[in-house]
């Protein structure tokens, strides 16, 4: 394998192989490859690891801010840098609208239990959205025929389902944060834990190295890890919380930063 980064498990050395085979292959067919669906630690892993060997990926969920996500690998005569519409266009992501006859309000859980029960692969589902009686399912595209075809029942509901676009869902219900501005030595992991959590930094440090702590949903267990604008840290007992941006420098030389700081997880 190429670059810095060292995957630390089996199967992400294995994921990153795959992608490098599939990036390769675009590049030699002309064709864009994907993988199937990855968890967001899968995605984050992937992401960094194509960054160090200098791989260009992208990905797409089916819709902004989607949990997870399929990597995408593109030939070089293609720009998904300067056009993103050419993501969307050449995504194998696919949405389905499922109904059901009762205008009962099924859970999450519902749904994908249902779809396990056909026989469906998880790695080929994405995000389930539910919006009150209805659920919008973003999948493969290879599979959205076969679970119109046999997915008819979850529980005792009749389902009814219907292919839909991606304008065509509703945008997720916002989750509640508090915004907080701050300032901190350095955009250190433990510094920024302190700082959302009002939180000393020996405390803070003590969490990471304890293991409950993560970036973008990777486990971090340095202090001392830099923190990107944008990422999402999660500390178990304590919740999560957004850095949005760095808002510029004090006069003592500390760094201004915005976070949103999101309740307790249950």
């Amino acid at each position: 394998m190429n670059g810095n980064f060292v995957p630390s498990s089996p199967e992400d050395r294995l994921l990153c192989a795959r992608a490098e085979d599939l990036s390769a292959g675009a590049i030699k067919t002309c064709r864009t490859a994907f993988t199937k669906f990855l968890t967001p630690a899968q995605a984050a892993m992937l992401k960094n690891y194509c960054r160090s060997a200098g791989i260009e990926v992208y990905f797409d969920g089916g819709r902004p801010g989607a949990e997870r996500v399929v990597a995408l690998f593109f030939p070089d005569w293609m720009d998904p840098a300067s056009d993103e519409s050419v993501i969307y266009e050449e995504s194998p992501v696919a949405v389905l609208k499922i109904s059901n006859t009762g205008d009962l309000e099924l859970s999450h859980r519902d749904y994908l239990g249902a779809l396990m029960a056909s026989g469906i692969r998880r790695d080929t589902v994405g995000d389930i959205d539910v919006h009150g009686s209805v659920a919008w399912v973003f999948c493969l595209s290879e599979i959205s025929e076969y679970i119109s075809r046999e997915l008819e029942c979850a529980g005792r509901a009749k389902l009814v389902i219907e292919k839909a676009e991606r304008d065509d869902v509703p945008p997720p219900p916002k989750e509640d944060g508090v915004e907080l501005y701050g300032t901190v030595s350095s955009l250190r992991l433990d510094g920024l834990i302190a700082e959302g959590f009002k939180l000393s930094r020996e405390e803070a440090k003590l969490l990471v190295t304890q293991g409950a702590c993560s970036i973008d949903h990777v486990p971090c267990s340095k202090p001392d890890a830099a923190v990107e604008e944008g990422s999402l840290i999660s500390v178990k007992g304590k919740g999560r919380l957004r850095f949005d941006r760095v808002r510029g420098e004090t006069r003592r030389g500390r760094i201004g930063v915005e976070l949103t700081v999101f309740g307790k997880r249950r």
